[in-house]
């Protein structure tokens, strides 16, 4: 029988680096690492471009529509505000790079703020506004969040991944759709129907407390609180639809 014998291993002790050659180790691996470091951040400075773009649309407002792919909404009402004001924040890569563009339009009181990537690769548009608090708006993103406030006029907000907020919102109809955010709405007005789909986000209503409403809640996965005033005889309904989101309605 043929044994096998592991080769015997040389004792540590036999093995010795001076200090000023470990010192010289030690250098030449920290120095191209702060190097790449720096590159990194010198890159970094060069590639993320961005300019502000005023909104002063023209005419009376009555309703705001914004048409986006992925960038972040801010819309508040404001009592001493008589027309839609506000900027929008341009981002794109590299210095030279094409850069995305916002169309501002009017029409029968409607203004319309779309982004138009077409002179190739594209950036976000972060649009902030200051509106009358009658109007009603629209707004649709895939990966932004959209915030609106103390609008009466009613919402219709949709977003693929970024959450959706409106706080303050009067009577008119309100209308939420996301996939994997978050959804919180709160009311000073009744509306006639709250509408709410959402995939693993959870969902959080609050009412302005008095009004009865039917709530018809659907949820897989989710649990359910509901603390508002029920009436499942009542005109008026809350329609929530969510996968993996926890409900709560008060």
């Amino acid at each position: 029988m043929t044994q096998d014998v592991s080769p015997t291993r040389r004792p540590i002790g036999a093995v010795r680096i001076s200090s000023a050659a470990l010192v010289g180790v030690v250098a030449a691996v920290l120095v191209p690492t702060a190097a790449a470091a720096t590159a990194v951040a010198i890159s970094g400075r060069v590639t993320g471009e961005h300019t502000t773009v005023a909104i002063t649309p023209t005419g009376p407002i009555t309703r705001v529509v914004v048409e986006d792919s992925d960038s972040d909404v801010f819309i508040t009402g404001d009592a001493a505000a008589t027309d839609a004001r506000g900027q929008a924040e341009v981002q794109w890569k590299g210095v030279h790079g094409p850069r995305p563009v916002l169309h501002q339009s009017v029409a029968d009181g409607v203004l319309t703020l779309s982004k138009d990537c077409s002179p190739g690769a594209c950036g976000s548009i972060d649009i902030t506004l200051r509106v009358p608090p009658g109007i009603s708006v629209r707004a649709a993103t895939s990966s932004g969040r959209i915030q609106v406030r103390n609008v009466a006029g009613g919402v219709d907000l949709t977003s693929l991944d970024g959450d959706l907020e409106a706080f303050g919102l009067g009577s008119g109809p309100a209308s939420f759709t996301t996939t994997d955010g978050t959804v919180r709405a709160a009311f000073t007005g009744a509306p006639d129907r709250i509408a709410v789909s959402s995939g693993d986000g959870d969902v959080t209503i609050t009412t302005d407390g008095r009004t009865p409403y039917y709530d018809n809640v659907t949820t897989t996965d989710g649990g359910q609180e509901l603390g508002n005033v029920g009436d499942r005889y009542a005109s008026r309904e809350i329609d929530v639809t969510t996968t993996n989101g926890k409900v709560t309605i008060q």
